[in-house]
């Protein structure tokens, strides 16, 4: 093979390459933290904690205590605790999950997910008693995994899909 069409064959592939790359569109892929679905891990005194799967080498940790849940990831064996950034994001007393679902955002590669966000809704009681949700953002980011941001749920999961995308994607 000559050179120049070795060069053209390169550059060829390069920009089939850096076009398949431009369409890569992020996509959401789902676990549960149903604790009938996950393995109980540790049980005391009105808390309980739950070990739920993970995608993209993180394992979920949903926690229940004193009337409040959320969750906390383990990444490399090491658990990043989220508690308190997930309390301060959500407006109201006595934050919980509001459901079971977890919900990653990422891109896929054929059958393979490279998770760069979670979305999760947590729900509390406002100044009026009245419940109130807020979808809670978290970055995934190996070791500096983190709660980025949050979004009143009456906005949408749409809105919170496009925070998660702005947010951890970059």
């Amino acid at each position: 093979m000559s050179t120049s069409t070795l060069l053209t064959t390169a550059f060829a592939l390069f920009i089939l390459a850096s076009a398949s790359a431009a369409d890569s569109k992020p996509a959401s892929e789902f676990t549960t933290t149903d604790p009938a679905k996950v393995k109980l891990i540790k049980e005391g005194n009105d808390s309980a904690t739950f070990r739920c799967p993970g995608l993209g080498g993180y394992e979920v940790i949903f926690e229940q205590a004193h009337g409040r849940s959320w969750i906390n990831l383990v990444w490399d064996s090491e658990t990043l605790d989220l508690m308190d950034a997930t309390f301060n994001a959500c407006k109201g007393d006595f934050p919980t999950k509001a459901n079971h679902m977890v919900q990653w955002r990422g891109f896929r590669d054929g059958d393979n997910f490279s998770p760069y966000g979670i979305i999760y809704r947590m729900k509390a009681m406002n100044d009026e008693g009245k419940p109130v949700e807020t979808f809670i953002i978290i970055q995934c980011a190996q070791g500096a995994t983190r709660v980025v941001g949050s979004i009143p749920a009456s906005k949408g999961n749409k809105a919170a899909e496009d925070l998660a995308d702005k947010l951890c994607n970059g």
